[in-house]
């Protein structure tokens, strides 16, 4: 939206009070967007001058941006407003002087929160969830956990399930370094304590003040990495312990031993029922092209037919693009860091297909900035080409779900026909359609990158003569 309001050639003129008006805009998103990414550094509220929150905001004698520009500003009033709340700071609106002078509380009440979590709990009641599927790999290795320690004679049986509770993620990298995380850190914690009480032998007052020294000093690193945070943990169960007079050898013992059989509990939960997302990743990608493709399809709906366009028809069209984006990312980082092939996927072709798809998404965004009025013209082209984009999508995303090459032959021949009928005159639209298709060509190069990288050049001599 920044570019789309700067460039005078699809937003505000070089000069002139709308010009004006699009520096002021610039100005104030760029005070807010330093306000937050403050906020969000130091963990502080949101500190925004009065000054720029009224330049957000529609004037009081009204528009003075008009077509492409005025929509572009009106969307950027929209995407400031998310930026702030997506913070999760709360947000104060200062004078010059610095003063409070209104405080907005976006985050939702106690009534909302709960209602939000059912929805979420309904959401992911199906066994293809991997929260659902989560949960119960956690309630399994905590109970099993649990009855395996119980018939140790090493006492505090809660130690295990603890450990294997902190120690599993939903993926498996998480899981891996934690567990070994866990383990260095419990070893070296219970090494140091047992080694201060059996060479200090402390009282109970010592060693009272040595369990809160720990503590203190967990929280003071709580941030440098979890294998700092188990030893603190670690020496001060020790030191605890010792209070109550147990001996600091039985302690380490146990201690050692049920955190190691905790990770060991929560590395065996992902041999026996693993939650692998690298064979997700042509999935992941195809709900991401199938998201973008609607995202694209709805905006030229729009210009083909903008008296019949919906409120909320390309708004929900672009949250699920994002949503899939969001999606394949998560799935994409996590893959790389599993012991397993890329079976059909390599990470340059990862790469590139990613690049090739936000590549996609970027232009969608940008010609949704200038979405006609409903009173505008119908596009038949954008019509004609939005038709071939929604049929040849279906069969691109199961293409990339099999591993087939994909086919745009059909959006390419529409884009033809628009560009013939538009002649020298071709429109933000149409420029839109070309990089469009410029990213679908991609998208099919990033993909066919490993097989042609593996054929071999025909040997001329074979050939025949012509």
């Amino acid at each position: 939206m920044l570019a789309s309001l700067a460039d005078p050639v699809v937003g505000a003129p070089e000069e002139g009070p709308e010009r004006d008006r699009v520096r002021e805009l610039l100005a104030a998103t760029a005070t807010v967007l330093d306000a937050v990414a403050h906020a969000i550094r130091h963990g502080t509220p949101v500190r925004v001058p009065s000054e720029a929150m009224a330049v957000l905001r529609m004037p009081e004698d009204g528009p003075k941006l008009t077509g492409a520009a005025r929509r572009a500003a009106l969307r950027l009033f929209s995407l400031v407003a998310d930026v702030v709340e997506a913070s999760d700071e709360p947000v104060e609106e200062v004078s010059a002087e610095g003063r409070m002078v209104h405080r907005f509380l976006p985050r939702p009440g106690i009534g909302g929160t709960a209602a939000m979590a059912l929805r979420a709990v309904r959401r992911e009641a199906r066994w293809s969830s991997p929260v659902l599927r989560h949960a119960v790999r956690l309630c399994v290795v905590g109970v099993s956990g649990y009855l395996l320690s119980t018939t140790l004679p090493l006492g505090h049986s809660y130690w295990a399930p603890l450990t294997s509770t902190m120690v599993l993620r939903p993926d498996f990298a998480q899981t891996y370094s934690r567990g070994v995380a866990r383990f260095l850190g419990t070893l070296a914690g219970v090494l140091v304590g047992g080694g201060v009480v059996a060479l200090v032998h402390p009282g109970s007052y010592l060693s009272a003040g040595l369990a809160v020294l720990s503590v203190m000093s967990m929280y003071l690193l709580l941030r440098t990495g979890f294998i700092v945070t188990s030893a603190c943990v670690s020496a001060y169960v020790v030191f605890l312990l010792s209070i109550a007079g147990e001996a600091w050898h039985q302690t380490v013992q146990a201690r050692v031993a049920l955190t190691l059989l905790g990770g060991v509990l929560a590395m065996v939960a992902y041999a026996v029922f693993p939650a692998w997302e690298t064979p997700r990743l042509r999935d992941r990608l195809a709900d991401w092209l199938a998201a973008n493709g609607a995202f694209a399809t709805a905006v030229f709906d729009a210009y083909a037919r903008p008296a019949e366009r919906r409120p909320r028809q390309v708004r929900d069209a672009l949250l699920d693009a994002r949503a899939a984006r969001e999606a394949w990312e998560q799935s994409e980082t996590q893959a790389h860091r599993e012991p397993v092939r890329h079976r059909g996927l390599s990470r340059p072709a990862a790469r590139a297909a990613q690049t090739a798809l936000s590549t996609m998404g970027r232009v969608a965004m940008l010609l949704e900035a200038h979405l006609p009025e409903r009173d505008a013209s119908p596009s038949e082209e954008a019509g004609d080409f939005a038709a071939a984009l929604r049929q040849a999508l279906p069969e691109a995303v199961k293409a990339v779900r099999e591993r087939r090459p994909l086919n745009w032959s059909a959006v390419h021949q529409s884009l033809e026909r628009w560009r013939r009928r538009s002649g020298d005159r071709p429109g933000v639209a149409l420029r839109d359609a070309e990089q469009l298709v410029d990213a679908l060509d991609d998208l099919v190069e990033a993909l066919n990158k490993g097989v042609r990288q593996s054929r071999t050049p025909r040997d001329p001599s074979q050939e025949g003569s012509p």
